[in-house]
This record gives structure tokens, C-alpha cells and sequence, in this order.
């Protein structure tokens, strides 16, 4: 027995010892010099969120792996567009970050203050949380056909939460289009008023976070997911597509990015890093504990994912009118 413990700290100091290789060696691929210079992440979003502290907890296995620091730069306002600027006013060098989340290509879709294909280059995806589709725990509608259903038989009376121009807003829009049916928005700051309202009858469905089920269980009920596949958090839940419905899928993603002109081989060793960072259990823990899966993609993957999610967010959000809002 201790023969077989000693073996697994052997191996288990062996695996770090090989990860931390792994970054010291990809390192030393780029420029020295660029990585004796502090880190620095933008987050476009106050201190506090899930955006935020995802960032956080990526600094610190970061550093840990690379040993050097990294600053947190929070720079909310103006849609994203404050931290897009910040970012665009940095160095190409690998040292300036801005922290992506899929609500940044509703917010280039609906308002186009920025351009995330032409102003920076996505090094990656770091994790990523479904949404589903929410109605109340009380309402009568079980499936997603109840509560389409209900939606055509009483024309303009449904009543949905959203962020006025946000993912939760465009994707809700869009279904609605899809299938012929109508409703009002009401708008709130984020998940959370939105559960709270829906929670309390005040409005009859949401598309937001999977992981609202948690703090929110027994008062709301997820009607299906808006991923291909089934989630071990719900696992009772059906996909959008088992529920037949034929529109985009809603994952939220997180991802960096850094600024256009940005030394191809800086950024492929960034990007292995990161693999490194994702392997790590500690991170894995502290992502889950913010309803957030681990997982990573390089950086032209990411870049498929933020162009498709633009093409078909764009003209949802042009008949809505949401560009001057």
C-alpha cells in the first residue's frame, strides 16, 4: 500500500514538474523580454461578475505556471466599448488582454461600436456555460411546445426577460421570429432580476443561464437546453433540438483576445499555456463553482464561433432597431 502511495506522489510530482516544462519551454519561444513585463487582463465588466472572477482565477494558475504577474484592469461601460479601446491602445506584444464573453458579439451585432473580427485576435476559450429556456416552476407548460403553443393562441401577451440588446434578448427575439410568434421584452440587468422576476409570475419566460436553476431551485424550471446535448447539471432536460426547434444554440463562452498585429508564434505560445491552465484541477474547481465548464479552443476555432454567432445575431438585431440604443 505505501509502495503504491509513494508511486502516485511520484508520478503526481512528475506530471506538474512535466507542466510546468511545458510552459517554461513555450515561454522561451517567444521574445524573453516581452514576458518580463506584467500581464494585463481587461475585463470590460465591473469587478465582481462571473467574467471577472473567471478572470481572477485564470491569473492566478497563470502566473503559477509562467511566474509572471498579472493585473486585472476592470473597465466597464459603453457596451464593451471602453475595454475594446483600452485594448486597442496597447502594445501587440502579448503583454494586453481583453476578456471576451459571448455577450460582446450581441453587443457588436446590436450596437457596432466595435469590430472583434478586424481590432483583435481571440488566443482561446477558457470555459463555457449553457443557457436554457426558463418558465416559472407553477406554469402549466411542460415542453417547449406548451409554451409555444400558448404563445400563438394569445398573441402579444407574452412577456420575456432580456438585457436590451443583450444575447438573452437576440436569441429570444429570434426564436420568436422563427416561429411566427410575438412578445415583449422586459428588460433587466442580467440573470439573476431575470429569475427573480420570472420566480414571481412577473414575466412568463427567460433564456439565461443553465446554472440559475441552483440558487433558483424549485421556483423556476428549465424547459430545454439551447446546446446539442444534455448537461449532468439537468440531466432530465432535453436539448432545443430534441424539442424540435430549429435555431442557433446559446452557449455562454469566455475567451481572450489580443490586439490585431500580434506575433503569430506570441500567440500559439499563449495559446499553449492556456491548455496548460485548463489542465489544472484547482482552476476546473474554482470555474464550476461559477456554473462554468472548463474548455478551451485555439484561436482560429474561436474566431469560427465569434463569426457565426455575429452572422446571424446582426439581422435580428437590425430589425429591432437596437443599433442608436
Amino acid at each position: 500500500m505505501r509502495i503504491k502511495l509513494e508511486r502516485r506522489r511520484v508520478i503526481h510530482g512528475a506530471t506538474a514538474l512535466a507542466a510546468t516544462a511545458v510552459a517554461g519551454a513555450t515561454l522561451r519561444t517567444v521574445h524573453a523580454q516581452d514576458f518580463k513585463k506584467p500581464l494585463r487582463i481587461i475585463v470590460p465588466l465591473p469587478a465582481g461578475g462571473v467574467a471577472d472572477s473567471a478572470a481572477r482565477f485564470f491569473a492566478e494558475q497563470w502566473t503559477g505556471l509562467t511566474k509572471q504577474t498579472v493585473v486585472i484592469d476592470n473597465r466597464p461601460g459603453g457596451s464593451y466599448l471602453i475595454g475594446v479601446q483600452q485594448l486597442m491602445n496597447s502594445a501587440a506584444d502579448g503583454n494586453t488582454w481583453l476578456m471576451l464573453s459571448s455577450s460582446m458579439t450581441a453587443a457588436q451585432a446590436a450596437f457596432q461600436k466595435f469590430d472583434m473580427a478586424k481590432q483583435m485576435v481571440p488566443i482561446g476559450m477558457i470555459g463555457t456555460t449553457p443557457a436554457a429556456i426558463f418558465v416559472n416552476a407553477e406554469s402549466p407548460h411542460k415542453t417547449v411546445k406548451d409554451l409555444t403553443d400558448w404563445i400563438k393562441a394569445n398573441p402579444g401577451k407574452l412577456n420575456y426577460a432580456g438585457v436590451a440588446g443583450g444575447i438573452e434578448h437576440l436569441s429570444t427575439a429570434n426564436l420568436l421570429k422563427r416561429y411566427g410568434l410575438t412578445g415583449t421584452m422586459i428588460a433587466f440587468k442580467g440573470g439573476p432580476d431575470s429569475c427573480t422576476a420570472l420566480a414571481q409570475n412577473e414575466i412568463h419566460m427567460a433564456i439565461t443561464a443553465l446554472p440559475m436553476v441552483i440558487p433558483f431551485k424549485g421556483r423556476i424550471r428549465p424547459l430545454a437546453l439551447m446546446i446539442p446535448q444534455r448537461s449532468p447539471l439537468t440531466p432530465e432536460v432535453p436539448t432545443y433540438r430534441e424539442q424540435g426547434l430549429d435555431v442557433p444554440e446559446l452557449n455562454y463562452w469566455g475567451a481572450f483576445a489580443v490586439p490585431t498585429g500580434t506575433p503569430t508564434t506570441t500567440i500559439d505560445a499563449m495559446q499553449k499555456i492556456i491548455v496548460e491552465v485548463l489542465k489544472e484541477p484547482t482552476f476546473v474547481g474554482k470555474l464550476a463553482t461559477q456554473g462554468m465548464i472548463a474548455r478551451t479552443s485555439d484561436s482560429q476555432t474561436m474566431s469560427r464561433i465569434i463569426a457565426e454567432e455575429i452572422k446571424w445575431m446582426t439581422p435580428v438585431a437590425a430589425e429591432l432597431d437596437l443599433k442608436t440604443g
